[in-house]
């Protein structure tokens, strides 16, 4: 289970919708959400790719999953794609509550989100994972810089 949880550690923690997302006549919530709501998708869809278009493209990038801790875009890609490379596996994802999303100064927003993670090739009960990440407006829009992901028992 911990590797399926794992999965999402960029979850909601992609792009279709990105264009939207980036939109600077709307407010940092609202293009923060859009993001979210987008990863979810992507994690839905197993999409690792899509998914990770909303962390920040740097070597900075750091991401701590139930104690373990990674850096860099390319390496939790990597990761990620790896988790997700089963794509009939029964991964799902559902939120538990709409993310709370809190602006920090003019560029920099926080968000915390709660959401079940079930997977039907290991069984059991799903998990209940808390997602914290530190958004960042960079040229390109909104992105995620930083990361803590936690299984709730």
């Amino acid at each position: 289970m911990r590797s399926t949880t794992a999965a999402i550690i960029l979850l909601l923690s992609a792009s279709s919708i990105a264009h939207a997302a980036e939109s600077p006549s709307q407010p940092a919530e609202a293009q923060v959400r859009m993001a979210i709501a987008d990863m979810k998708d992507a994690a839905d869809n197993l999409d690792a790719d899509r998914f990770m278009i909303w962390y920040s493209n740097s070597p900075t990038l750091t991401i701590t999953f139930d104690g373990q801790t990674m850096r860099g875009w390319q390496h939790i890609l990597d990761q990620q794609r790896e988790w997700w490379r089963d794509k009939n596996a029964g991964i799902s994802f559902s939120e538990q509550r709409p993310a709370e999303i809190v602006a920090q100064g003019t560029d920099v927003v926080t968000s915390i989100q709660w959401m079940t993670v079930g997977n039907r090739s290991e069984g059991g009960k799903p998990a209940l994972l808390v997602i914290t990440s530190v958004w960042r407006k960079l040229p390109e829009g909104w992105r995620i810089v930083l990361a803590h992901e936690s299984l709730v028992p």
